[in-house]
């Protein structure tokens, strides 16, 4: 076994955590690092979690109306922190790069030098050659999750009517030298869906850790992504054969509320695990839950519980309720999400009787004893429930800005969003282009092209 190209795929880890992605990208790689010529090497550069392989950006979850920031710790924040925030105009300070847009591309590359590396690899049996497949389909999962993310911060709002939306820099190679514009959205999408599809086909029915990509990961991603898509027929296909495969949900009733923070790491319901960034704000005790998001719960709901710690500051409260089983915020896959895709998906394509079915599991198993289930609900009363539930469910994840971007292009679901509890009351509006994030300049100056409107 061998492999023909070997100056081509270089272990860039300590280059990599050195400078942001696009710096990378446009120098010359040493030639003295670590070479990768085994399977074993691919799969432990794919393993790399340290070096970002399962981390998620944070701007989502920063400019969302799931957090509201004290003015102590605002103060404190990054100039692109606080713009973010603030939904300010102008985000990064002029030649700033942005860790986050450069921590997905981080993924997308190192997908890249395993796909480049596995393309010249001769398999010495049958088991190399099926353990190949494999890490083939986990290397294009982690190349669709890093375009994803990007995607879904660095556009505008995906319309499926439009075929000449601006989408990101599709990444199909290591090579550093290779200059990529920017894709179409719908070119995009393509792209991220054909590389998850590969892993339906050839990866594991479920990783042996949820930090590694699994058929069920993949089916629920896809469920994720035609649901940003608006394409509620596949959205729900998809979430229903990634329920098929595992659809345990945690009674909330019978947890330990006493623990600091209230879930374990790797619990039933995680699928794939991501976590978010860290930064200041993640372990400050100035990082609340938004009050008019704690006002939602009423006293038969336990996510009050389970979610909320009341802070130091009167009638605020921090959020505990993260599927890390610690104090990063989570941003991988879970089945709850999966359960509100397919009930939002089954709601919007005339199959009311699942989507109450499954608004119904969740409910059972998120609120205490003296709970009366709701009747079964049809039409548009059905499906404002089920966006509440999940508003409600979903909190803190990222998953919150995703959802404001698709169900602000439908009248009845657009919200104006308000900091109303800060100092500065800026405010958001539905179809306002702050809703799509600057490219970092950094990137725009090293690899040139075309900026988002504002």
């Amino acid at each position: 076994m061998k492999i023909n190209k070997i100056n081509k795929l270089l272990w860039v880890v300590v280059l990599m955590l050195c400078q942001s992605c696009s710096e990378f990208l446009d120098s010359k790689p040493n030639k003295n690092l670590v070479i990768l010529n085994s399977l074993d090497d691919f799969q432990q550069l794919l393993d790399a979690e340290g070096s970002g392989m399962n981390n998620y950006l944070n701007l989502g979850l920063i400019s969302s109306d799931d957090v509201y920031f004290g003015e102590s710790l605002l103060s404190r924040l990054s100039f692109s922190q606080q713009a973010y925030y603030l939904w300010e105009e102008e985000t990064y300070m002029p030649d700033a790069w942005d860790a986050g847009f450069a921590g997905a591309y981080e993924k997308v590359l190192y997908a890249n030098v395993v796909l480049d590396g596995l393309s010249d690899y001769s398999p010495a049996n049958d088991l190399e050659r099926a353990r190949m497949s494999e890490l083939e389909a986990s290397a294009r999962f982690y190349r669709a999750m890093g375009h994803f993310e990007v995607l879904m911060h660095f556009s505008e709002p995906f319309d499926p009517d439009q075929d000449d939306q601006l989408g990101v820099p599709i990444r199909l190679t290591s090579d550093i030298n290779v200059k990529v514009g920017r894709s179409t959205m719908k070119e995009s999408f393509s792209q991220i869906i054909t590389d998850l599809e590969s892993g339906v086909e050839q990866l594991p029915a479920k990783a042996s850790i949820p930090t590694r990509p699994s058929r069920w990961a993949a089916l629920a991603m896809l469920g994720r992504v035609y649901l940003t898509m608006q394409d509620y027929t596949q959205a729900y296909d998809y979430s229903k054969e990634a329920l098929e495969m595992g659809d345990e949900l945690m009674d909330f009733k019978g947890l330990n509320s006493d623990l600091p923070y209230s879930f374990e790491v790797f619990n039933p319901e995680v699928i794939f695990y991501q976590r978010h960034l860290s930064s200041r704000f993640t372990t400050n005790g100035e990082s609340f839950v938004n009050p008019d998001l704690v006002d939602l719960y009423d006293s038969s709901d336990l996510r009050r519980e389970y979610f909320l710690l009341p802070s130091s500051s009167e009638g605020l409260y921090n959020f505990k309720g993260n599927y890390t089983g610690d104090f990063y915020h989570f941003g991988g896959i879970a089945v709850d999400e999966v359960l509100l895709n397919l009930a939002e998906s089954a709601a919007r394509t005339a199959k009311e009787s699942e989507a109450n079915a499954a608004l119904r599991n969740l409910l059972e198993n998120r609120m205490d004893e003296n709970f009366q289930l709701p009747d079964d609900l049809t039409g548009e009363v059905l499906l404002s429930k089920i966006l509440m539930e999940r508003r409600k469910e979903l909190l803190f994840r990222g998953i919150r800005w995703i959802d404001l971007k698709r169900l602000n292009q439908e009248a009845e679901s657009a919200e104006t969003l308000e900091r109303k509890y800060n100092e500065l009351n800026p405010i958001l509006a539905p179809e306002d282009t702050r809703y799509t994030f600057l490219i970092p300049p950094a990137e725009i100056n090293l690899n040139p092209m075309p900026q988002n409107n504002r």
